[in-house]
């Protein structure tokens, strides 16, 4: 009862409003986006590829939902990640949320997006198959002028659904690197990040890694951090980002 009355005097008294169309919140589920705003944010569904994770623009046959290898991920073999998942485009409210979170310094979004992802993992992922939760680190820097680091929370929210793991910060950065969206081009991307990032100790030896990020364009930071991971060890990487851009919108 207590809880209902302070939660109406904050509506009252600190009201809040969404960031993507202007009305007035009035619970605390998302202080920054109405639920109309956040449900309508396009979550990746049936049928999505195997290994890139973006959806597929329709069902195979008679309305199959069923996953699998979109053509380009067919014709390419040369990856040093299993497969990637998403649990959402990186588009309207989520796309929002995730540069809030980044660079407005909004740690509290780590809640709702992480829920988003765990809605997604239940459904589509095999939840007791990994041994660590690994977030791509951000340099001591940045980490420090951010005050956190996105991935990393991210993977605290996630740590209740995957039932055999732990959380792992052996991996970090090296160097310092731009950040990776002001690059013009791939080019730009790949030389900005390669070789940025290493593994302390031999923790990661044998075991099956979920690489945590917040999100994946054209996949070229969690490629690094996927060779790093495999260079120290580890048996298996799998990434799981928030949000994906989709293909025709990578660099």
């Amino acid at each position: 009862m207590l809880d209902s009355w302070v939660l109406t005097l904050k509506n009252v008294l600190l009201p809040m409003f969404c960031k993507q169309c202007g009305e007035r919140i009035l619970t605390e589920e998302n202080t920054c986006f109405c639920p109309a705003c956040w449900e309508q944010s396009p979550r990746i569904t049936r049928p999505f590829c195997t290994i890139c994770g973006r959806p597929h623009t329709g069902a195979v046959g008679f309305g199959s939902a069923s996953n699998f290898p979109c053509a380009f991920c067919r014709a390419a073999h040369d990856r040093p990640f299993r497969r990637i998942y998403g649990a959402a485009l990186y588009l309207d409210a989520v796309q929002m949320a995730i540069k809030l979170f980044k660079f407005n310094a909004r740690p509290r979004l780590a809640q709702p997006l992480g829920a988003m992802m765990a809605d997604f993992a239940k459904a589509e992922m095999p939840l007791d198959d990994y041994d660590l939760l690994v977030p791509v680190p951000l340099h001591r820097v940045r980490r420090r002028e951010r005050g956190f680091n996105q991935s990393e929370l991210l993977a605290r929210e996630l740590l209740p659904v995957f039932h055999n793991t732990r959380l792992d910060l052996s991996l970090y950065r090296i160097r310092p690197t731009r950040v990776q969206s002001l690059a013009a081009t791939p080019a730009e991307r790949k030389a900005n990040i390669v070789g940025a990032f290493a593994v302390q100790g031999d923790g990661l030896r044998g075991k099956t890694v979920l690489l945590i990020d917040d999100v994946v364009t054209t996949g070229v930071t969690t490629g690094e951090c996927a060779r790093a991971l495999a260079r120290a060890g580890a048996a298996n990487v799998d990434v799981f980002a928030a949000a994906l851009v989709a293909a025709g919108d990578a660099l």
